[in-house]
């Protein structure tokens, strides 16, 4: 046929052709082939490896830039082939779940110790609200502390949810259940979702926390926070994110969480459909869709409210257009609430839909409507203005306490060396502490700037990076006799900054590249000033810490900086000034001189505003506790009014 003649023309010599290429490409695919036999058996080894126990401490970039810590995982465990008699089960979803091995027992008695420090007697002078003021709080999380953290979000879920429980809310957090945690028991009830074409079922496990014994002051009953886990093989992977079918395992999560107070017995009850929802970040932003898509259309949780809580504009939860039934919206309702530059965006919904919004912080709460602070979300961050709020994150201050904090004690210095506003000589010997455990000179006299913080453009490293010659080498009688601690990770070329900076100058500089919890609280007890030059920060950590341990923050004017600085000014209020750091406008190298020169002017010849100024950054409340108050007020307006989107045919 036609065909044949085709493939001959060009005489023997095209055949001999035809036949080497053909040849040449029977090659490349035994050698693709081999080289995916090769990866397959690295990968087995891998897997292997994992299932010899311990844990893998895997660094995740946090996307709530609060605080950036090692997420410690399990290993996934190895593979058990089933016996031949016993069927396969039914799979639920369309990845290879591998089960993950129970947490080791030191990680399991450092989360019962996290969780037994929290339950305090109530005293007198408590703000214990009266029963009829009492709400129920669900706190709506992908990861919640003790059990599960890559950055301050779980602090935020754990902590706040302490202390709304100390005031006499009825608490619940819903979670993932990454792992089996000791005294977590299945309550017996189940749900199944129709998502991704496919039904998956999910167990509800519960924990109770007691976070204040029965007294009077408490009405003769206990307080305390119900632990909800959600318990799918979706969440029992290595690694919280970063999966290819997140967006599947947060649908999941986000119906669950909307099921959980109609399914979880909590001491005896339910908590009914009467609820503040609190959702947090991206990972959960559908709650507030599928509240007002499918529970509110049909006369359900009319009086609860959903606040959705910003804790990073950077991170919307970018996923492809799918079909609204792969998120079990079967008639795809308020669908496109979710869309934006031809892609679904999770924190879109979130903030559209949700009753309320609040931000990690008052200022971060402003820079959102801008263009450089929204991410391209700047115009629905707008259309909610009368909405929004913003409540600066708190710290535990009993983990933070320079009276009692176990780092500043013997077995960690040699020497008890806590102290307090009324006698700073502890500061002084955890100086000299740090100064020799990190191989500087020792020198009380000498001031002391440290950074503690991702190595990123965002933290802003490279404007220190851009004036550490003259900090080093300006000697005009106020920098150059300086030293400079540095800890993080990150960006390696800002890593390398650290190490040359400290072999440059050995003795006058430590780069550590790294992190451990045990430096973070050293290097904040022993420095004097704390280097915040963030590009943005919407609520920001470290300065919180820093004050309560009476070292003075220097920070960029932005988000929780903005808001948790005061800005010194030695001519106002007093004879030694008023204020508590230095803060700059523009995020820029001659910003952050501005802030160097005057804070180490002042430590080098104003010694008496000094020591006032350090009293008065210990003396800041940053507590949970005044955050609480403010989350109440929230609550409270969100029930005073009608919910935001109430759908036909309830619209009145």
């Amino acid at each position: 046929g036609e065909g044949s003649n085709l493939s001959l023309r060009g005489g023997s010599d095209a055949v001999e052709n035809a036949k080497s290429q053909l040849k040449e490409v029977m090659e490349r695919s035994n050698n693709l082939e081999q080289k995916v036999d090769d990866l397959a058996e690295g990968y087995e080894n891998l897997a292997q490896s994992f299932g010899m126990g311990g844990f893998k401490v895997t660094r995740t970039a946090s996307y709530s830039c609060l605080n950036e810590e090692a997420l410690t995982q399990p290993a996934p465990a190895v593979i058990e082939t089933a016996d031949e008699d016993e069927p396969a089960p039914e799979p639920s979803d369309t990845v290879v779940q591998i089960p993950a091995a129970p947490p080791s027992e030191a990680l399991s008695q450092k989360i019962a110790a996290a969780l037994a420090k929290d339950s305090k007697v109530v005293e007198e002078e408590a703000f214990v609200l009266p029963p009829e003021e009492r709400m129920n709080i669900v706190i709506v999380s992908s990861e919640v502390a003790p059990f599960s953290k890559s950055g301050g979000l779980a602090d935020v879920c754990d902590k706040l949810g302490v202390s709304l429980s100390r005031m006499g809310h009825r608490v619940m957090t819903v979670a993932p259940l990454y792992w089996r945690y000791d005294g977590c028991e299945n309550t017996g009830s189940v749900k199944e979702f129709g998502i991704t074409g496919q039904k998956h079922r999910v167990e509800y496990w519960r924990k109770w926390r007691e976070t204040a014994p029965a007294s009077a002051e408490t009405g003769g009953e206990a307080f305390g926070v119900n632990h909800v886990f959600v318990q799918n093989g979706c969440y029992e992977r290595h690694g919280m994110y970063g999966h290819n079918d997140d967006l599947m395992r947060f649908t999941v999560l986000s119906w669950a969480a909307l099921e959980a107070p109609f399914s979880v017995d909590c001491n005896g009850s339910v908590f009914g459909d009467d609820c503040i929802f609190l959702v947090n970040d991206w990972m959960v932003g559908l709650v507030p869709l599928i509240m007002v898509s499918h529970y509110r259309r049909y006369g359900c949780y009319m009086n609860a409210r959903t606040i959705f809580d910003i804790h990073n504009m950077g991170y919307c939860g970018n996923f492809g257009v799918c079909d609204p039934q792969d998120l079990g919206l079967p008639n795809g309702d308020f669908f496109d609430k979710l869309f934006h530059d031809r892609q679904i965006k999770l924190l879109k919904g979130g903030i559209e839909l949700s009753d309320r919004v609040v931000t990690v912080s008052p200022s971060y709460r402003d820079e959102i409507l801008t263009p450089e602070g929204g991410w391209g979300l700047q115009e629905s961050c707008r259309s909610r203005f009368p909405h929004l709020d913003g409540v600066l994150n708190g710290i535990d201050e009993s983990e933070w306490d320079p009276q009692t904090d176990h780092y500043l004690s013997a077995k960690f210095q040699g020497f008890d060396n806590f102290y307090s506003t009324n006698d700073l000589a502890g500061k002084r010997s955890c100086k000299l502490h740090i100064q020799s455990h990190l191989g500087m000179n020792q020198d009380a006299d000498v001031p002391l700037i440290c950074f503690i913080g991702r190595l990123a453009y965002q933290k802003g490293i490279d404007l220190l990076e851009a004036v550490f010659p003259w900090l080093m080498n300006n000697n005009d009688g106020v920098t150059g006799h300086v030293q400079l601690i540095m800890m993080g990770s990150g960006d390696e070329k800002y890593a390398s900054f650290l190490r040359n900076a400290e072999g440059q100058h050995k003795g006058k500089v430590a780069g550590y590249v790294g992190f451990t919890p045990e430096l973070e609280h050293k290097i904040l007890a022993g420095a004097d000033i704390l280097l915040m030059p963030s590009r943005y920060e919407p609520c920001g950590l470290p300065q919180l810490y820093a004050q309560r341990y009476g070292t003075v923050p220097v920070v960029h004017a932005t988000g929780g900086l903005k808001d948790s600085v005061i800005q010194y000014n030695p001519f106002q209020d007093t004879d030694t000034g008023f204020g508590t750091g230095w803060k700059f406008d523009c995020a820029d190298a001659e910003g952050l001189k501005f802030g160097l020169w005057n804070s180490l002017n002042t430590f080098k010849n104003y010694k008496e505003s000094w020591e006032k100024l350090v009293v008065r950054c210990m003396e800041q409340d940053f507590s949970w506790e005044k955050s609480a108050l403010k989350y109440i007020e929230v609550f409270r307006k969100a029930k005073s009014e009608p919910p935001h989107v109430n759908p036909w045919p309830f619209e009145t």
